[in-house]
């Protein structure tokens, strides 16, 4: 059967200065921490990617081939054109991740337009990896707003690890 009191219990009434000490730490420690806001000077891009071989194999780590990040390269598009004005990273047009995270966004801070990203690998060295020793997909073209994230969705990176088989161009990650 029903075993509660008739009428509900009244709560304690706490001492009006209690309430105000506990409110002014509430305070208190609300203004010390951030409000969470960050700094938008442009737009963001966001990626992921995989490593593959040549044959298609799974790449475990990027320690396996020397990898130690992945390089996010953009340039502006020019009006009417589908590809990058000069094709190469540029001081301050390229973010670099950590290669085992497998993904990245950059800061708000990509000017707004139409803009060419793509990725490439830096060896172990701070070095880009060789060219002919990996692939990407071609730059992907978005536009680019100020406070809005594009994303390049996930990319495959293929590469050659170390071994018998190095083309002559050589394996990522490991000069001729």
């Amino acid at each position: 059967m029903n075993r509660r009191p008739a009428h509900p219990l009244a709560a304690p009434i706490r001492q009006a200065r209690e309430v105000t000490r506990f409110a002014l730490v509430g305070l208190t420690l609300a203004g010390l921490v951030s409000p969470g806001c960050i700094e938008i000077n442009g737009g963001a891009a966001e990626l992921s990617w995989a490593l593959r071989s040549v044959d298609g194999a799974s790449v475990e780590t990027c320690g396996e081939v020397r990898i130690a990040q992945v390089r996010l390269c953009w340039q502006a598009v020019e009006e009417g054109s589908a590809s990058p004005v000069g094709g190469e990273c540029a001081s301050g047009q390229l973010y670099d991740f950590p290669c085992g995270e497998s993904s990245g966004i950059t800061g708000f801070d990509l000017p707004s337009g139409e803009t060419a990203f793509w990725i490439e690998p830096i060896c172990q060295d701070r070095s880009p990896a060789g060219a002919g020793t990996y692939q990407v997909p071609p730059p992907i073209v978005r536009n680019v707003e100020e406070g809005e994230i594009v994303s390049l969705s996930s990319l495959l990176l293929v590469v050659n690890p170390p071994g018998d088989g190095c083309p002559a161009a050589g394996c990522t990650c490991v000069r001729p």
